[in-house]
């Protein structure tokens, strides 16, 4: 089952339609009204979108919800491009003493006017019927400190114990086998994409490559940037020269942290990890990539992101899609959470009940890690059976 990942489409949609009356464009009539709405329900829309990406893993019925609003994310795109093009057709030919704003006005050619109220209108009704859906799924908003809260639980690292890492053995030597053989065969910036759904072990075999002795050898510098939700060209460029070791010190114009960036990397071949990418935008990719385009013959960036959009816009190979987990590494990851230095048969029955929890993960490492660690000292039959039987 794909995941649907809508939060920054929907974010970009809204700041376009916000920007309009930061631009003093006076929207007139029944087009004021639509885009009115619009943003309304867009915003109700977007409070509970966070909660609903993490949640949809678990539920068809809520992937297919985030599948029907990203149909009319979409639409309502287009209708926003031939509103966007129409107004600067007009306003190249407006007389260069009056304002863009007139364009808008009562004044100005209504049919137009009517037409984009109505193609506004067709997408909005679609959107509130999205809308009212969402009770259906019981989601939780998030804003404010529990947003913040959000983002520092995903924050992650380089440090990984392989010991505990099962099932990933291929997928990080094939990575692994990639890196070393182009590392003398490239001369422009290698990106690579490990691209999957939440929960499937992409910052995992991420950090596995990493870590890698043989990896290690061939890079001069290693730096690992956990990007999120926030693609900041700033922020970024700042903590990727801190990853390498290097020191920004009080800077805060992103020129001067670009060439000390530059600096940094200048005749050094580099690997850069980039975990959980959100970002897609092009510009905004291109402007810190532009930045890392300094290093040695060699220089590696791996992107990790659940986004195949992202992946294709990042990569410069094929990139990797991560799938599930085998039935027997996910019984094996689930055993050792969930039954330690035990051995599984000493107890059958929770060992049948057990494998039917596994088969109800889907083979989710993240699943299975958290549920079997959840019965690790439980040792009743009724709470296995409880787990077993709940919305997993």
């Amino acid at each position: 089952m794909a995941e649907v990942f809508i939060s920054p489409l929907v974010g970009t949609i809204l700041d376009s339609l916000n920007s309009w009356s930061l631009k003093g464009l006076e929207l007139a009539g029944s087009l004021k009204t639509e885009v009115a709405s619009l943003e309304s329900t867009l915003t109700t829309i977007q409070a509970v979108l966070q909660d609903a990406e993490e949640k949809q893993w678990k539920s068809k019925a809520i992937t297919d919800w985030l599948g029907k609003l990203k149909q009319a994310a979409y639409d309502l795109e287009v209708v926003l491009d031939d509103f966007n093009t129409e107004a600067l057709r007009r306003s190249l030919h407006t007389d260069a003493r009056s304002q863009v704003t007139s364009f808008f006005s009562l004044g100005n050619p209504l049919l137009f006017r009517l037409d984009m109220a109505r193609k506004f209108k067709n997408v909005r009704v679609k959107l509130d019927a999205i809308a009212g859906e969402k009770s259906k799924f019981h989601l939780r908003e998030g804003v404010g400190e529990a947003e913040i809260e959000r983002n520092e639980d995903r924050q992650t690292s380089s440090l990984v114990t392989e010991s505990e890492v099962l099932g990933r053995a291929d997928e990080k030597e094939k990575i692994v086998s990639m890196l070393l053989s182009n590392v003398s065969h490239h001369d422009d910036l290698s990106v690579y994409a490990i691209c999957g759904m939440g929960g499937l072990g992409k910052t995992t075999i991420a950090q596995l490559v990493y870590n890698d002795e043989n990896v290690a050898e061939v890079f001069d510098l290693r730096g690992w940037v956990c990007v999120s939700d926030d693609f900041d060209i700033k922020r970024l460029t700042k903590v990727i020269v801190e990853s390498f070791g290097g020191k920004s010190g009080d800077i805060q114009e992103l020129d001067p942290l670009q060439r000390c960036l530059v600096e940094k990397l200048a005749g050094k071949r580099f690997l850069l990890v980039l975990d959980d990418v959100w970002n897609k935008s092009h510009d905004k990719w291109d402007r810190l990539k532009q930045a890392l385009q300094c290093g040695q013959k060699g220089s590696t960036v791996i992107v990790t992101t659940r986004d195949e959009d992202i992946a294709v816009m990042m990569a410069t190979t094929p990139f990797c899609r991560l799938g599930c987990l085998s039935d027997h590494d996910s019984w094996s990851l689930f055993k050792k959470r969930a039954f330690g230095m035990e051995k599984t048969g000493s107890n059958a029955n929770l060992e049948t009940i057990g494998r039917q929890i596994v088969q109800r993960c889907g083979g989710v490492p993240l699943a299975i890690k958290a549920i079997g660690s959840r019965l690790r000292f439980r040792s009743q039959e009724s709470e296995w059976l409880r787990v077993k039987d709940s919305k997993i």
